[in-house]
């Protein structure tokens, strides 16, 4: 299975919540009438973010999200299938350009595991998704496999902690579908994934992921530097099931 992940700001002029509003009551259901070859569709509705590292200016060229789309498929066949079909190029494509600030959209493709099955979503339930962004230096699949060794430590060295997270799926990004992610405008391709914690309340949230990102980040020195902290972001969103 294969997400497509796709992390978008407003147009200028636009408010967050009349963006979230024709994202949420007009574009979803746009989609859901045609789904075409997409297996699941979520919506993550941002209301909080962090970003950078504190005494870097880097996160000063980094825009704010109000959402991030979720989009399944089977295999790149569907992926390229949905994308091509004048559904998608007629309808979809110019809906999204009423809301979505193009030039600086961020996709990526992922292949997901599951580190810990998420929960029933309800009112409260926050998701976390942190964009982590690669050291230049380093291959992709070896960032991916330094974070995961990484976050396996943690766990075990702070387990207490961690019993606040109530699920974890982590997000590989792979490569293949650099004219499909064109469908959102802008590309970024040094974003090694996306790790989606969940939680039981915004409270919950906001206590444990920061102290999680500081210990990655004290991980990530020990360890030669898989990450770069400045360029990573993490946003506190609200999940929505489209389909």
């Amino acid at each position: 299975m294969l997400t497509l992940i796709a992390a978008v700001r407003r147009k200028p002029g636009m408010t967050h919540r009349a963006f979230l509003r024709h994202l949420h009551h007009v574009h979803g259901p746009l989609a859901a009438a045609n789904p075409l070859w997409i297996r699941g569709y979520v919506q993550n509705h941002v209301f909080d973010a962090s970003f950078g590292a504190e005494g870097d200016p880097a996160h000063l060229t980094a825009f704010g999200r109000d959402s991030v789309t979720e989009l399944r498929f089977d295999d790149l066949g569907a992926l390229a299938a949905t994308m091509s079909h004048p559904y998608s190029r007629e309808v979809i494509g110019p809906d999204g350009a009423r809301f979505n600030d193009l030039p600086s959209a961020l996709a990526l493709l992922t292949r997901t595991e599951v580190l810990m099955p998420p929960p029933e979503t309800d009112a409260d339930t926050v998701k976390v998704l942190h964009f982590v962004h690669g050291a230049q230096r380093l291959e992709r699949d070896d960032i991916v496999d330094r974070w995961q060794t990484a976050n396996k430590y943690l766990v075990d060295k702070e387990e207490s902690e961690f019993n606040r997270v109530r699920g974890w799926v982590q997000h590989r990004q792979v490569t293949g579908a650099e004219e499909a992610l064109h469908h959102f405008g802008g590309t970024e391709t040094l974003y090694a994934g996306v790790a989606a914690l969940h939680y039981r309340s915004e409270d919950e949230a906001l206590a444990h992921f920061p102290s999680y990102e500081s210990s990655l980040r004290e991980r990530s020195e020990e360890s030669g530097g898989f990450y770069d902290p400045s360029r990573s972001f993490a946003l506190y969103s609200r999940e929505v099931t489209v389909f």
